[in-house]
């Protein structure tokens, strides 16, 4: 069954989920933790996937790797496969030293993501544990 088209974000929603995104990673890279970052598509960008969840700062040095490695950055959760759901694809952030998913608001809490164990991770990219 086909569900009903996703609304195109606006250009006052894409700037709002960039800013949103900036503030969650502190202007942090998800990946190493340097200071000033690029905003990057987990999921390389389409229409409609501009949205919190599915965007990260990266260094450029870390952007590079993720071009250059990825089959890593895939494992890791810096990039998500085209066919995939960007909002159950971990992904590492080395500030919590734990895999997360990614939320599009924060939660009742105020946290942006929800950790997950690396057992949930692989069961999520892999349909194993371990």
């Amino acid at each position: 069954m086909i569900g009903p088209k996703t609304p195109k974000p606006s250009p006052a929603d894409e700037k709002r989920a960039y800013q949103q995104m900036t503030e969650r990673d502190q202007n942090r890279c998800v990946r190493c933790g340097a200071h000033g970052v690029q905003r990057d598509h987990r999921q390389n960008r389409q229409t409609g996937n501009t949205v919190v969840a599915n965007l990260q700062g990266l260094c450029p040095a870390c952007h590079e790797w993720k071009t250059i490695n990825p089959a890593e950055a895939m494992r890791d959760g810096y990039a998500v496969p085209r066919w995939a759901d960007w909002s159950f694809w971990p992904a590492w952030r080395v500030d919590v030293r734990s895999f997360v998913l990614y939320l599009d608001v924060p939660d009742s809490q105020g946290r942006w993501w929800t950790e997950i164990t690396a057992a949930t991770a692989s069961l999520l990219t892999h349909g194993e544990v371990g």
